[in-house]
């Protein structure tokens, strides 16, 4: 009888561990929010609010992308930043075309480049970034290729720069350079590892994706695969601070080679808030 008895339980504990494994498999959407306080901020820009979608692999969500468009609305965002990889090889240009189109005219959008935008192989052929381009261009959204624009807000002025993918490590000083001190900086690039070099240059917030959250993400310790799959990235996902530059790190919507575990897809919420120095 005693038998039998642990051989029951060994079969519950059996059972029950599957079914947590299984469940961490389930990757639904979800909003990840973040206040920063930063004492660069101007006075105008107190309360900015910004959504970051990052490394959208052209997947769906809901009819049209309506779940999807339906987050982003509710965020009442005053910018929507892209960084990197929204459309791809693998996949088809039509989701991407329904979340820009349900996103124009929500707020002001600005996109840079992934990895995956220029991937020239692929059961497309590559990926349809030339007619992604065009989507940008039809729906207003502002491609940042190594280039700054202002954002005017009250009287105030702030900037937003964007690197493109092939330039995100030797050629930064010479494709954007260091920001400039005399106004609040906003730099969008693709890959969250380049940071500690980015850093070295002076933007106030790196937006950044590309890691997509070390794909397996380990309670306590972080996810487990980088960009390249070696393990255990420094930046995978979060908020991180090298030398009063501040980089927000999105774990992404789409999928990879290996699938996500215990790593929700988000659509990421900034809030920006004057940090007044006493």
């Amino acid at each position: 009888m005693k038998v039998k008895i642990k051989k029951r339980t060994g079969l519950k504990i059996f059972l029950a561990v599957l079914i947590l494994l299984s469940l961490g498999f389930v990757s639904p959407l979800k909003v990840t929010k973040y206040d920063l306080y930063l004492s660069t901020l101007p006075e105008e820009f107190d309360g900015y609010k910004i959504v970051q979608i990052s490394d959208f692999h052209c997947r769906e969500f809901g009819d049209k992308e309506e779940n999807l468009i339906r987050v982003v609305k509710k965020q009442k965002p005053d910018l929507i930043v892209l960084t990197g990889d929204i459309v791809d090889e693998e996949h088809t240009i039509e989701e991407a075309d329904f979340l820009l189109a349900g996103l124009s005219g929500v707020a002001p959008m600005y996109y840079v480049t992934g990895n995956h935008e220029y991937y020239t192989n692929g059961p497309l052929g590559g990926a349809p970034y030339e007619q992604f381009r065009e989507l940008c261009y039809e729906y207003g959204i502002k491609i940042l290729d190594n280039e700054k624009c202002p954002i005017e807000k009250d009287g105030a002025k702030i900037y937003i720069s964007g690197l493109d993918w092939r330039n995100s490590s030797a050629n930064m000083r010479d494709v954007l350079g260091y920001a400039d001190l005399d106004y609040f900086n906003i730099l969008l690039c693709h890959d969250a590892s380049k940071f500690n070099f980015l850093s070295e240059y002076g933007y106030d917030i790196v937006f950044t994706g590309h890691i997509h959250g070390g794909l397996v993400r380990i309670p306590f310790k972080g996810g487990v695969f980088a960009s390249d799959y070696t393990f255990f990235p420094k930046y995978d996902h979060g908020v991180y601070i090298e030398k009063n530059s501040t980089m927000v790190c999105s774990s992404g919507l789409g999928d990879a080679r290996i699938p996500r575990w215990n790593n929700p897809r988000e659509v990421v919420f900034v809030k920006l808030h004057k940090d007044k120095i006493q």
